[in-house]
């Protein structure tokens, strides 16, 4: 909860940046309408932040180097869907419009695998040995 609050405080000010004013937009004329543009960007940019700031939680500085390669490559895969979605429901239907809503369920689809993850992190065996090797949790007495 904790980095997902504070991925949507890292976004916000790329989506305040993007946003349409009366000068040319951050992204024109794409597959998609010019309101829709600081909807994609928030989502590129909190999906690109969310595991960083994950891994940073579960192996401090090792895990945010590690995850860096994997919020690069997610924050990359939501314009690539976006492009594809729009494209595509575009192409199928004519309706820039509908094209949102499957990026929508791209958008939930891959927050929810990343929300797994992490929970699968949290019970890790593994995980937690690797912390307290680390020194990010104290040692267990038994």
């Amino acid at each position: 909860m904790l980095a997902s609050v504070s991925a949507a405080l890292i976004a916000s000010p790329l989506v305040l940046q993007s946003a349409p004013h009366s000068g040319t937009p951050f992204m024109r004329d794409l597959f998609w309408p010019d309101i829709l543009t600081p909807y994609l960007v928030f989502s590129a940019a909190f999906i690109g932040v969310v595991p960083v700031l994950l891994g940073y939680y579960h192996l401090g500085r090792l895990g945010f180097l590690v995850s860096l390669a994997v919020g690069l490559a997610l924050g990359w895969s939501m314009p690539l869907c976006a492009l594809l979605c729009f494209a595509l429901t575009e192409r199928c239907s004519g309706s820039r419009w509908l094209g949102a809503i499957p990026y929508l369920l791209c958008f939930l689809l891959l927050y929810l695998l990343i929300a797994k993850l992490h929970f699968r992190a949290v019970t890790s065996t593994s995980l937690r040995e690797a912390q307290t090797k680390l020194h990010l949790m104290p040692y267990r007495l038994l």
